[in-house]
């Protein structure tokens, strides 16, 4: 229930001032301050009726004793603290910045072995090895700089193939055309992709209708056929190397496949169902996904599977804001959409449905599912593997007994990688890190 962490009296801030305890409970309390309305202040804020890191408060107890408790256990507490909303800040810096601060690479303040040397919005920027950083001895072999350049689609692929860039992601089009070379690498993210419903219709709150849709689709075919980039197909909502136990079980493994599997047959025979249970001959639904080209496919192969069980889908193509507008509105009938995790725990995937969750966009209402995820946050919190059997009952709840949602893939990633380039490090949940670069000559 309380975390001590004693802060390293030889770190600095880059313009050489030290880096305190004060300047974690400056960045702490900023974030829950309503006047910087922050997106993640849900992390600590003790005024909501969610707290995800349970903290209940915080304190400098000297100038390196960070000192925080906590109202209940959480078992992920010392992962979140890698979350960037929680990073340190140095008050004196960002007050005299006002609302100029983090603007441009000139208006931050860096702790870590890099510092963002330049940034040109829409073009590039570049991080410089920290000459104030504690570690720096040990950052001699690493490279220098490291940027990152926005470039679209072939043109990138030509530069890498002309040695100007170390590393470039490919898109699902053209992987075909790489897929034997030694220098493409993939991994997945920790993004969910799923079909979402609208309660309120009147058609998607059957049962049997959102059954039918559940067997309509072959989504190990569709990573095959219309992905190709390195995604697989979900067994349930959290995806695979997320959450990962003590023991190094991962908590997909332990919870086992809970999605609906691929039946054409049962997916007419749900259909059948719900027209006699709804009194209709056919039922018509819109399928609402945004404009960019991977959604546009997977839309298509999810249009043309559903009619092929008896659907009739109009389609429904927006730019990403105005899907997600449409989706919080709960104007929307099917919304193809994903969830990405902040913390690495099965938790960031199962508050997204709780009846109270502003982020519920498909009005999803279940007392039974409710219970089952205060059981794991509040009355197992202090018991790991008790945790994992409560969220994974919920779990096999919301997707195969309720059918509240129907997942498609974890997102996947390929990307052709310079041989002798190592040290990137890929996580499902958090930030992907460079700090560790290496390049052989």
């Amino acid at each position: 229930m309380t975390y001590t962490f004693h802060i390293r009296k030889d770190a600095k801030w880059s313009d050489g001032s030290a880096l305190t305890a004060n300047d974690f409970v400056y960045a702490w309390n900023r974030l829950i301050d309503p006047n910087t309305a922050s997106d993640y202040a849900f992390l600590i804020d003790t005024a909501a009726s969610t707290n995800t890191t349970n903290a209940k408060s915080w304190k400098a107890e000297d100038d390196y004793t960070f000192v925080v408790e906590l109202s209940l256990p959480c078992d992920y507490f010392l992962t979140l603290m890698a979350f960037p909303s929680l990073y340190p800040l140095n008050e004196k810096f960002v007050e005299e910045q006002g609302n100029q601060y983090a603007l441009s690479s000139d208006n931050m303040l860096y702790c870590g072995p890099y510092i963002m040397s330049s940034w040109t919005v829409g073009d590039s920027y570049t991080f410089t090895k920290n000459d104030s950083y504690w570690d720096k001895d040990n950052y001699t072999e690493n490279v220098d700089d490291i940027t990152f350049r926005c470039i679209q689609g072939q043109s990138a692929i030509l530069d890498y193939e002309a040695g100007n860039l170390d590393y470039v992601k490919l898109t699902s089009e053209v992987i075909e055309d790489y897929k034997d070379r030694d220098d493409l690498v993939t991994y997945l993210s920790g993004y969910s992709w799923y079909l979402s419903f609208n309660f309120g219709n009147e058609y998607l709150a059957n049962k049997s209708v959102r059954e039918a849709i559940a067997y309509s689709i072959d989504t190990s075919a569709m990573c095959d056929s219309v992905l190709k980039d390195g995604s697989v197909a979900l067994d349930g909502f959290v995806t695979k190397q997320t959450a990962i136990n003590e023991s190094g079980e991962d908590y997909r493994d332990a919870a086992g496949k809970v999605t609906l599997s691929y039946d054409t047959d049962q997916a007419k025979e749900k259909y059948a169902e719900a027209c006699k249970e709804l009194g209709v001959d056919s039922i018509s639904l819109e399928l609402l996904y945004e404009d960019a080209d991977v959604s546009k496919n997977v839309a298509a192969y999810i249009m043309d599977a559903l009619e092929k069980t008896g659907f009739t889908i109009t389609a429904k193509c927006e730019p990403k804001k105005s899907r997600m507008e449409d989706m919080n509105n709960h104007e929307y009938d099917i919304g193809l959409t994903r969830w990405g995790p902040d913390y690495a725990d099965p938790q960031t995937y199962m508050d997204l449905f709780n009846s109270q969750s502003t982020s519920n966009s498909g009005q999803y209402v279940s007392s039974d599912y409710d219970a089952l995820l205060a059981k794991a946050e509040v009355t197992d919190a202090a018991d790991s593997a008790k945790r994992w059997e409560d969220f994974a009952e919920a779990e096999k709840l919301l997707v195969s007994e309720d059918v509240a949602i129907v997942p498609l893939y974890q997102a996947g990633n390929t990307a052709l990688q310079n041989t002798k380039l190592t040290g990137i490090d890929y996580h499902a949940a958090g930030v992907t890190s460079y700090r560790h670069l290496l390049l052989a000559e």
